[in-house]
């Protein structure tokens, strides 16, 4: 969201396009996605059909982010295979910040709080972008081991 002579928008600005309605947007792997929690879902902006529903996503322990594994060439999240014996190329873990950092506004009115509510503790971003890690940065590898000493297991005869 920058003005017509690219100058970065104030604060005040900001808020002032957000309670006219206009939604926040986040970078996911140099992807515009538009954030919609109202609906729980991300929507690709410029494909927006393609939605990534973020209602069930899972929290993790160490930051305060959501997390889910993305299709970096479709776009989607990407569900993981329980029997996984390789690491899926075009795949990476997305951190996406807590709903208060996506969207204070609307994570207010979801409470039945007034739109500013939160904005002094977490004002609303112009440049959003999501946290990107490698595979091999994350437990997979290990879930992998794991998966192919138990297929090796299961082929020794005699166990």
């Amino acid at each position: 969201m920058e003005t017509e002579n690219s100058r970065p928008l104030s604060q005040a600005e900001l808020v002032a396009w957000r309670l006219a309605g206009r939604l926040p947007h986040i970078d996911i792997n140099g992807s515009d996605f538009t954030i919609d929690l109202r609906l729980q879902e991300l929507r690709e902006t410029e494909s927006p059909w393609n939605r990534l529903d973020i209602s069930e996503l899972e929290t993790s322990m160490e930051v305060d982010c959501l997390l889910f594994f993305y299709d970096t060439k479709q776009h989607r999240i990407y569900e993981l295979d329980d029997d996984l014996t390789e690491l899926p190329e075009n795949v990476v873990l997305v951190e996406l910040p807590d709903e208060l950092t996506l969207d204070p506004v609307a994570a207010a009115r979801s409470v039945g709080y007034s739109d500013d509510r939160f904005l002094d503790e977490y004002p609303i971003q112009e440049n959003l972008k999501a946290g990107i890690k490698n595979l091999s940065e994350t437990f997979l590898p290990d879930f992998i081991r794991e998966n192919l000493e138990k297929q090796n297991n299961h082929r020794q005869p005699g166990r």
